[in-house]
């Protein structure tokens, strides 16, 4: 017996306006509402205009009842960009990208800083490099650049 076939295939036409690197691996894909691509790779996820590196990524959660995936990561500067997507078929893209961005994550911690708020402090590590990068997110309405918040990241 065969099982059926949750991966989506992504067409050649779709992999050139997602700009893939060089060597970069379709790991799953899918189609948004709007007729767009969307692909995981064993690097990032990629849209068309945009690129999330997995270790990069602050947030991803998925919405079953409304096959919505909802993406937030930082840049080099630390921006924040978000993006919502709504896929058409959603195949293995929300199990793909659970499990790289989990992967990606080798400790964290949240720091409170004002009643509930605080930063989240992540060590992470980029698939294929022995680099760790640190990242800290802060709640809305903490400036993770005050000094006093500074230094208790540092400890």
């Amino acid at each position: 017996m065969r099982w059926p076939r949750r991966s989506t295939r992504l067409p050649d036409e779709a992999r050139a306006a997602l700009d893939l690197d060089r060597g970069e691996r379709v790991l799953s894909a899918a189609t948004l509402t709007s007729g767009k691509w969307v692909a995981a790779t064993d690097r990032a996820l990629i849209g068309t205009g945009w690129r999330a590196p997995w270790s990069a990524a602050t947030h991803a959660q998925w919405y079953d009842d409304t096959s919505t995936l909802e993406v937030a990561w930082l840049d080099e500067s630390g921006g924040r960009h978000d993006r919502v997507l709504v896929l058409d078929d959603p195949g293995l893209l929300p199990e793909t990208v659970h499990e790289r961005v989990t992967a990606t994550i080798l400790l964290s911690r949240f720091l409170t800083v004002s009643g509930r708020d605080g930063v989240r402090v992540v060590a992470r590590r980029q698939p294929g490099s022995d680099d760790v990068e640190w990242q800290v997110v802060a709640d809305p309405g903490i400036d993770a650049a005050d000094p006093q918040i500074a230094d208790r990241v540092a400890q």
